[in-house]
C-alpha cells in the first residue's frame, strides 16, 4: 500500500501519533458494517484519483473529496465524535492532491491539457529530468530544406495539337517528327495526308519548330518546315502546318536537282520504283467517276513509292514490251469489249510472266466474250439494285486490303450481283449480307471482293468504287490502296 505511507509521512510528529492512535481506537469501528462501508469508499476514492493520474488523454479536474460529493463529512463527525473523520478526510486530500500534482503535466491554458502518465517515465513518479526528456520528445525533428511543390491551381503547362499536312500519302515506312527546341514529338497518321499529335509544353515559352517529313523511317528526308513556336497562356492550343510550308526542293539525297519527293521514291527503292498502268478503256457505259478513280489511286500509289501511267485506249500500250514495265495493270471502271485477239494474247502472256491484275467495279462489265478474262477477273457483271447503304462481312481481315477493317463494314455503293459465284475459284475479302439491303439476287453467299493468284500472277477485284464519294472515304481508299499492292506484288511492309 504505497500510497498509505505516503500520506503517513506526510503527517507531523503530532498528527503522525494522532493517526496511528485514531487508527487503533478505529479498529473495532471498522469491524462494525457502517465501519466496514466507510473503509471501502475512501479506498475507493483513493484508487480513482490514482487511475486519473496515470490516463495520458483525459484532462484532470481535481475537486476535493468533501467537493466531490463521494464523502460526507458530517457523516464522518457522527461515526467518529474524536475527530477520526475529519483527520482521515483531510489526509486523503492531501494525498489525491499530491498524488495528481506528481504525476499529470496540467495546461492551465484555454488549450486541452496533456496528461502523462507515471509508467510513461518508467517509474511512480515524473522527476524533473523526465519531465525534460518528455519535452524534448514532443518537439518534432527539423525536416530539413523545405521541398517545393508547384502550385496545382496555376496553369504550368499548355496542351498543344500539333495538326500537319503532308504532300503525300500514308505508307508503312513514313514518318512525320517534330523538334520543339530538344523536346522530341512524334506525330501519328490519322487518314490520307493528315498527321497528329498532342502534347503538353512549358506554358508561355518561345522554342525552335522543327518539322521533318521522312521515309524509309526516317532515313530519306522528303520535307522539313522550321518557324519560331510559343506557347500560349491557355491550357490548351492547336498549331497547324500546311503541305505548302514543307520545303522539299532542297532534299535531293542523289543530287540530281529532282527533289526525293518529286521521284516518288517514298518506301521504294530509289533507283527502280514499280509502276501501274492505270487502264480505264470503255466501250459500254463510262462512270462519271471515273476521273476521280484515276487521280486517287495516283495519289494512293504515290504514297507507297509506286508510279503511274493512264491509259484510256489499248492501242499501242498492250504490247509484250511495254506491259514488261509494270508491276501491275488497274483495270478501272473499263467496261465492254475493250481488247483484239493480239492484245489480249499479251495480256495473258504478262499475266504468266509475273504480271499482276486489279479490278475495280465495272472491269467485271469487261470482255465478256474473252473466258481467260472471266477466270482471272473472277465473275461477270449481272445487275445491281439502286445505291444505297449494306452491310458487308469481313470473311478475311488479314489481307493488305481488309486488314484496317473489323468484322463487318457498312458504306454506300451500287452493290453488283454477279453470272456465278466465284468462291470456288478465288479467295473470298468481303460477302454482301443482303438482309441489309433492297435488291440483293445472290442469296445468302454473296462474295463482292476477292483475290487469287492466277496461272504464275497475281488478281485482286472489288465490286465497289461507283460513287465519287467512294474515293473519299479513307476505308475504301485504303482498300484499294491494299488490293494495288497486293496486285504489284508488294508486302505488308511496302516491299516488292
Amino acid at each position: 500500500m504505497p500510497w498509505f505511507i505516503r500520506m503517513v509521512s506526510l503527517l507531523s510528529q503530532q498528527d503522525r501519533d494522532r493517526f496511528l492512535s485514531v487508527c487503533r481506537q478505529s479498529c473495532e469501528f471498522i469491524c462494525t458494517p457502517v465501519g466496514l462501508a466507510l473503509t471501502l469508499s475512501i479506498s475507493a476514492l483513493l484508487v480513482t484519483g490514482c487511475s486519473g493520474s496515470s490516463s495520458s488523454t483525459e484532462v484532470v479536474n481535481s475537486p476535493s473529496l468533501t467537493e466531490s460529493g463521494l464523502i460526507d463529512i458530517d457523516e464522518l463527525d457522527i461515526i467518529a465524535d474524536d475527530g477520526v473523520a475529519d483527520v482521515m478526510s483531510e489526509v486523503a486530500s492531501e494525498v489525491v492532491v499530491d498524488e495528481i500534482e506528481e504525476t499529470s503535466v496540467v495546461d492551465t491554458s484555454d488549450e486541452v491539457p496533456v496528461v502523462v502518465s507515471p509508467s510513461d517515465a518508467g517509474g511512480d513518479t515524473i522527476s524533473d529530468s523526465s519531465t525534460d526528456s518528455f519535452n524534448e520528445s514532443t518537439i518534432a525533428s527539423d525536416p530539413g530544406p523545405a521541398t517545393v511543390v508547384p502550385d496545382p491551381l496555376v496553369q504550368n503547362s499548355t496542351s498543344v495539337i500539333f495538326d500537319v499536312t503532308v504532300p503525300a500519302y500514308m505508307s508503312d515506312a513514313l514518318q512525320v517528327n517534330l523538334l520543339w527546341g530538344d523536346q522530341e514529338i512524334t506525330a501519328g497518321w490519322v487518314g490520307d495526308e493528315f498527321w497528329s499529335v498532342t502534347d503538353d509544353l512549358p506554358t508561355d515559352t518561345e522554342r525552335q519548330l522543327i518539322a521533318t517529313f521522312s521515309d524509309r523511317n526516317g532515313e530519306i528526308t522528303l520535307g522539313s518546315f522550321e518557324t519560331a513556336f510559343r506557347t500560349g497562356s491557355n491550357s490548351s492550343e492547336s498549331f497547324q502546318i500546311t503541305a505548302d510550308q514543307f520545303d522539299t526542293d532542297r532534299c535531293d539525297s542523289d543530287g540530281d536537282g529532282v527533289s526525293n519527293l518529286d521521284e516518288l521514291i517514298a518506301g521504294t527503292d530509289a533507283f527502280n520504283p514499280p509502276r501501274l498502268l492505270l487502264f480505264s478503256e470503255t466501250r459500254d457505259f463510262r462512270h462519271d467517276s471515273t476521273e476521280v478513280a484515276l487521280q486517287a489511286i495516283e495519289e494512293l500509289a504515290a504514297s507507297v513509292g509506286i508510279q503511274s501511267d493512264r491509259a484510256n485506249d489499248s492501242a499501242g500500250i498492250f504490247t509484250d514490251e511495254n506491259l514488261a514495265g509494270y508491276a501491275a495493270v488497274v483495270w478501272v471502271m473499263t467496261s465492254g469489249d475493250v481488247l483484239n485477239d493480239d492484245e489480249q494474247l499479251v495480256f495473258e502472256n504478262y499475266i504468266r510472266a509475273g504480271g499482276g491484275y486489279a479490278g475495280i467495279h465495272a472491269a467485271s462489265f469487261t470482255e465478256y466474250e474473252w473466258p481467260w478474262y472471266g477466270r482471272l477477273m473472277g465473275a461477270y457483271f449481272e445487275r445491281h439494285p439502286e445505291i444505297q447503304s449494306a452491310t458487308q462481312i469481313v470473311e478475311d481481315g488479314t489481307h493488305p486490303s481488309t486488314v484496317h477493317l473489323g468484322s463487318s463494314w457498312t458504306r454506300v455503293d451500287e452493290w453488283y450481283d454477279y453470272r456465278s459465284n466465284p468462291r470456288t475459284q478465288v479467295n473470298v475479302l468481303l460477302s454482301l449480307d443482303e438482309n441489309t439491303y433492297s435488291g440483293g439476287g445472290m442469296g445468302p453467299d454473296h462474295p463482292s471482293a476477292w483475290y487469287h493468284d492466277f496461272e504464275g500472277g497475281r488478281s485482286w477485284y472489288t465490286g465497289g468504287g461507283h460513287t465519287e464519294a467512294s474515293y473519299a472515304e479513307p476505308d475504301f481508299r485504303a482498300h484499294l490502296l491494299g488490293g494495288i499492292r497486293y496486285a504489284a506484288g508488294r508486302d505488308g511492309q511496302g516491299n516488292l
